[in-house]
């Protein structure tokens, strides 16, 4: 049901964007789409620069989750230990080559799209070995960072474009190109669809880290949310 839910979204979110663009024409479709990367830059500023100070609130729910006793388990179990009698730190410390492993696991165990959890675990292992810490410190680092940096970046970006928009109704942008009426709703209509496109895969990347709302493998398994977040470049100065 969910994935039918979120199909339907992302299509009716390319649908009004295009006829959205269509209905104000090219410069209107030009200043939305232009409204969308403002707000988009704007927050991804926003939030690097005081993102941070929400990872201390953070830290203890996503540390305990990810180092809770039943979590460890199914960890062990993915990895092949699920009936050792080694604890993690014995298991880690006799093959090294398992600590990406278990962190890509930690990642994946609190909701992180798997293509993510890929990136972050080689940077918890990375990290984990320049600070002198464990793996399992490192993964509740590199979590707590990635869910503050997601959770702010989406609240500064919608109201962002909320006062931006609020900002292009006043000063009233609708114009049209004169004389060339369907060249100016055609036009408006591509652009709409590149602004829908768009909307379509910040959308699916912040899905990327919703796995305990939306199903841990709801991502993988859904066509049309795995075709958007194809397109990572988009995404790719985003966390």
């Amino acid at each position: 049901m969910i994935k039918l839910i979120l199909n339907v979204t992302l299509m009716v979110i390319l649908a009004l964007c295009i006829w959205g663009g269509f209905k104000r024409g090219l410069i209107g479709g030009i200043a939305g789409f232009l409204a969308v990367l403002i707000a988009l830059v704007s927050a991804n500023a926003l939030t690097t620069r005081y993102g941070k100070e929400v990872v201390p609130a953070l830290s203890p729910f996503v540390g305990g989750f990810i180092d809770s006793e039943t979590n460890t388990d199914e960890i062990l179990a993915n990895l092949g230990y699920g009936n050792t009698d080694l604890s993690l730190e014995d298991i880690l410390e006799q093959d090294t080559s398992l600590r990406y492993d278990y962190a890509y696991e930690c990642l994946r165990s609190v909701g992180f799209y798997s293509a993510i959890s890929e990136d972050l675990a080689g940077e918890a292992v990375s990290y984990s070995n320049r600070m002198g810490i464990s793996v399992t410190s490192a993964v509740i680092t590199v979590a707590c960072n990635a869910i503050a940096y997601v959770g702010c970046t989406t609240i500064a970006f919608i109201m962002i474009l909320i006062l931006i928009n609020a900002v292009m109704d006043m000063i009233n942008l609708d114009f049209h190109l004169p004389n060339v009426d369907v060249i100016d709703e055609v036009a408006g209509a591509g652009m709409g669809f590149v602004k829908g496109f768009t909307y379509c895969v910040l959308l699916c990347w912040l899905l990327g880290f919703l796995g305990l709302i939306i199903g841990k493998d709801t991502c993988d398994t859904t066509p049309l949310i795995s075709f958007f977040q194809a397109f990572r470049f988009i995404t790719r100065f985003l966390v």
